[in-house]
């Protein structure tokens, strides 16, 4: 059994099954955009369907970025603190151990003393050797996604 429907165009009842043969295209399309705010032609759409709209999409879109850039502030802020609390404490990780190492040398334990500070002074210059080579890769990485934008803004 099939329902019966007007049909819109010339007012006459039409079956809602397919017919015998006939094929059914379905189109679904789908449109997307990247960054804060819409295409213009998307703006001008909302602003014909409720005025003031675009100036309000726009207002809330320099809201976002101004609070993005305050939280990178903060976070730039904290990273340097933390870089500062981090080289006050390996100094004195490494005084304390080279400090042991001269007490133990003193007390008559010279081989202890040597193995003691050089493994302080190893663990430190290598810590500061990985560190170098992870800001290294770090900023290599941010160097090619900034190649692979403005290559894709040329082409």
């Amino acid at each position: 059994m099939s329902e019966q429907t007007p049909d819109r165009e010339n007012g006459n009842n039409r079956e809602d099954t397919p017919q015998k043969g006939g094929n059914m295209i379905a189109v679904r399309q789908s449109v997307g955009f990247s960054g804060p705010l819409p295409p213009p032609e998307i703006l001008e759409r909302y602003e014909k369907i409720l005025p003031g709209a675009a100036e309000r999409i726009i207002s809330m879109a320099e809201k976002q970025s101004e609070h993005r850039k305050q939280l990178e502030s903060i976070v730039i802020g904290t990273d340097t603190a933390n870089s500062r609390m981090g080289l006050w404490f390996g100094l004195i990780i490494g005084l304390a151990g080279l400090a042991v190492s001269a007490l133990v040398a003193i007390w008559g334990k010279e081989w202890a003393g040597t193995i003691i500070g050089s493994a302080t002074l190893v663990s430190l210059v290598g810590t500061f050797i990985y560190g170098s080579q992870q800001r290294k890769q770090e900023r290599g990485g941010r160097r090619e996604e900034i190649e692979k934008i403005e290559s894709g803004k040329k082409g």
